[in-house]
């Protein structure tokens, strides 16, 4: 047999006339066995590694070009996870969170903590800022890009609402489920003259008991839950839900099923503001957040 040493930067290895290699570590590749003396003593105090069973080593060629599979995964799953903690760390309002923070909301190890960043950052899912701090990366922004055109819904909601605000004067949203417990902004339309801003585009909220959601609560319950009545409507009529001070003391709010085929609920069409201003409003506005949901069930063939 002729043999050869080299590296291939993760150990040294050997290999044999027909292209066989190993990985080895200096003299444990030789057999004690064939030297005398002081070097055959010497070598037969290390300990060698392990020859496989005869049966392992007259498996087929092919067999050994596979690549085989790891034993498990569970480490990375539980690292994805772990990396998905710290992306949900950062809250609205959030420009960057130093190490400390996402430790303490992440329950996490900093040492953890720094080797899920170094992944993430070369992810581009987040940046690394002067001081130390951390904020999120452009990656969030693509795919968040990509989640709202692949609803197809672009086109169709972002007019509608501009339309329901000029008419009310109130701010006007789209909302679609996230899971059992919670609801995410996708589209909004703000109104003309507002003091604040109480929510953007890509807010996510829980569901709740206030008239958005009612409207998941009716007509999406959650696994395991009976849906809520459906509320009474007139003949050629369509469903809306109105409530006051469910969410927040100051605040009402009016919302209505979009419905596409099959009569599945894709999302809920909401009209929200103060309720010093809208509250009095909310007869004369029904009809209108009702028309703008009704034409949209139309525009998806709900």
């Amino acid at each position: 047999m002729i043999a050869a040493a080299g590296s291939n930067g993760c150990g040294t290895f050997h290999r044999s006339a027909n292209g066989a290699g190993a990985p080895w570590t200096g003299a444990k590749a030789l057999d004690p066995n064939v030297l005398t003396g002081e070097a055959g003593t010497i070598l037969a105090e290390i300990p060698t590694r392990a020859v496989a069973p005869a049966t392992e080593r007259a498996r087929p060629a092919a067999s050994r070009g596979r690549l085989l599979s790891p034993p498990s995964t569970a480490s990375g799953v539980a690292a994805v996870g772990r990396a998905m903690t710290v992306l949900g760390a950062f809250r609205p309002g959030d420009t960057s969170l130093p190490l400390r923070v996402l430790a303490a909301r992440t329950g996490l190890y900093k040492s953890t903590i720094l080797r899920l960043l170094a992944s993430l950052e070369r992810h581009c899912c987040v940046r690394r800022n002067p001081d130390g701090s951390w904020s999120p990366g452009a990656m969030l922004l693509h795919w968040g890009s990509l989640y709202a055109r692949g609803l197809g819904l672009e086109g169709l909601v972002p007019p509608v609402l501009d339309s329901l605000t000029e008419a009310t004067g109130q701010g006007a949203t789209f909302w679609v489920k996230l899971d059992d417990e919670r609801r995410i902004c996708l589209y909004r339309a703000a109104p003309p003259r507002t003091l604040r801003v109480a929510v953007q585009a890509g807010d996510m909220m829980p569901l709740g008991s206030a008239a958005t959601g009612r409207v998941f609560a009716i007509w999406d319950p959650a696994f395991g839950e009976a849906a809520e009545p459906v509320p009474e409507v007139a003949p050629g009529g369509f469903p809306v839900i109105a409530t006051q001070g469910n969410r927040d003391l100051d605040a009402a709010a009016i919302s209505a099923p979009v419905f596409q085929a099959g009569r599945v609920l894709r999302g809920a069409l909401t009209l929200s503001g103060s309720s010093e201003r809208l509250w009095p409003e909310v007869e004369r506005v029904k009809p209108l957040v009702a028309e703008a949901a009704a034409g949209l069930t139309r525009a998806l063939g709900g």
